[in-house]
């Protein structure tokens, strides 16, 4: 059971939090330049100064939502085995509709030819889907695997066209700011990527920095790392300002503390009591970790 918010011990430790919030408020007062990328925005500290910059323009979130729409049909009709049910069929009806709405609004945004027939194509073969499917009552799996089969192209083309949207427009702006900084701010330069959880793996900002602030850069194969590099950070589903930020602070500040207490600088990464449920997990039952 909790302690009793009056406990002398839930006292002491708040005393605690409240010191390490403090210091760490500290830390990240006098820390080099940072910057955290939040979802559209770029945010730059530095110096007592707060700067934004575009992440993404509206092109990105165009070629986003197109590429969605096969998706969603997709995981609207794939469990589907019988005869439509009426949630479902309301549900394509709104479709049927907003595309055929959205569908008349790319040629004012401005796209490439090629870009922008690659939309028509992925929508018009999805409203040929919906109306095909709502004037049968029903949808045949193998019609559905086609349609899907079909559209992945078009989708990877869409992907790589949001990435390239993406990539330019930071590195625009973080080129920018990096010109306009000293020597000795380029090299204390950090950064943190707000990221939810199924897109962290190979996250587009996170690659990015890894590259831009000479971290080790894995590519789209990115995952969690036991000696991760110390410039780039991932938010997990933190996309709020200011959580990101002191999230990046109680890293360098743990990083100090895990130095200054264990000799090793990694050790408040991991949970405190991680090291001795390995070894007692592996008493209990007689086997070791995976390497």
């Amino acid at each position: 059971m909790a302690l009793e918010p009056t406990d002398p011990l839930s006292v002491l430790n708040q005393a605690f939090r409240d010191a390490y919030a403090a210091r760490r408020e500290a830390v990240l007062s006098r820390m080099g330049p940072v910057i955290a990328q939040i979802d559209d925005l770029l945010i730059l500290r530095k110096g007592g100064q707060r700067f934004e910059a575009p992440a993404r323009t509206r092109r990105y979130h165009v070629y986003k939502v197109v590429t969605h729409v096969p998706l969603a049909l997709h995981v609207l009709l794939a469990p589907l085995k019988q005869a439509l049910d009426e949630d479902t069929r309301v549900r394509l009806a709104t479709l049927r509709g907003l595309i055929t709405q959205v569908r008349g609004s790319f040629d004012s945004r401005g796209l490439p030819a090629e870009h922008l027939a690659r939309q028509h194509r992925v929508l018009d073969a999805s409203l040929a889907l919906v109306e095909a499917v709502l004037a049968a009552n029903r949808v045949a799996q193998e019609d559905l695997s086609a349609f899907i089969h079909a559209q992945v192209p078009d989708l990877m083309k869409n992907a790589e066209a949001a990435a390239r949207d993406q990539l330019e427009t930071m590195h625009a702006a973080v080129e920018g700011w990096k010109r306009q900084m000293t020597p000795d701010e380029r090299d204390q330069l950090r950064a943190v990527v707000a990221a939810s959880h199924m897109s962290r793996p190979g996250n587009v900002a996170t690659q990015y920095f890894a590259v831009t602030l000479g971290e080790n850069w894995e590519g789209r194969f990115h995952e969690e790392e036991p000696h991760p590099g110390k410039r780039v950070l991932s938010s997990e589903a933190t996309f709020d300002e200011a959580a990101a930020f002191s999230l990046l602070a109680t890293h360098v500040l743990d990083a100090r503390t895990s130095t200054g207490i264990f000799g090793e600088e990694t050790r408040m990464a991991r949970d405190l009591l991680a090291d001795a449920a390995e070894h007692i997990l592996a008493e209990m039952f007689q086997k070791a970790p995976a390497p």
